[in-house]
């Protein structure tokens, strides 16, 4: 497992050294919730059911922003043909990117979510379950985004691909994720179970289909 962390390490670093993006990253998440009291009005009977559903898209836009060029230096630094070769594999490799990446994006949004929750007027016994399906929702989002810049590596318009490939497959997290939240029968909801079992499930294959696209990927760069 001494790889495996080993490459979280790095990814953490380099995130480090590009905190900026990081930054966009996070204000993007703000700018979109601020946007849409702005563009409604201030009536607080239309807001208020909004609110949990305006986290969750911004979230989704957020997490899935910063994906388009998670491989792009590893292939270009020749680091991608070493792990290919090396004992991590490209299955745990990918899996060790979903972490780092979640750690640098997912977190902080994660963390600056009760400070938008109280922007949008969200009662506060509703903070539980919409922190805890965020948490969950997130991880899955992320894990999402690196099937998706995986299979859209290397491709003309990855960007657009991958939003093409990754959009249509949030929308089970995206459903289940702002009922869970809304959910009045406490934290443990049927739906946050509905959406820990899609998060299990993503768990299982991403790093399979990630490692599986970025091998193709490979062959096709070597021929």
């Amino acid at each position: 497992m001494k790889p495996f962390f080993a490459q979280i390490e790095r990814d953490l670093l380099i995130a480090w050294q590009n905190r900026q993006d990081l930054g966009v990253i996070l204000v993007f998440f703000v700018i979109i919730i601020a946007l849409f009291p702005l563009a409604i009005g201030a009536n607080a009977t239309v807001l208020d059911p909004l609110g949990v559903p305006v986290i969750w898209i911004a979230a989704l836009l957020a997490i899935l922003a910063g994906f388009d060029r998670l491989f792009a230096q590893d292939v270009r630094d020749g680091w991608l043909d070493q792990i290919a070769l090396s004992q991590l594999g490209l299955g745990w490799y990918a899996l060790a990117k979903a972490i780092s990446h979640w750690l640098t994006a997912g977190l902080p949004l994660l963390i600056m979510t009760p400070l938008m929750a109280m922007m949008l007027n969200i009662p506060l016994q509703q903070w539980p379950p919409l922190l805890i399906a965020l948490l969950i929702g997130s991880m899955g989002l992320t894990l999402l985004g690196v099937i998706g810049a995986a299979l859209a590596e290397g491709a003309r318009r990855g960007t657009a691909l991958m939003a093409l490939l990754i959009l249509p497959l949030a929308v089970p997290l995206l459903i289940f994720g702002t009922l869970a939240s809304q959910s009045d029968r406490g934290i443990i909801s049927p739906h946050l179970m509905l959406l820990g079992a899609v998060f299990a499930l993503l768990l299982a294959l991403a790093p399979l289909v990630a490692a599986s696209a970025l091998e193709i990927g490979e062959t096709e760069t070597g021929l």
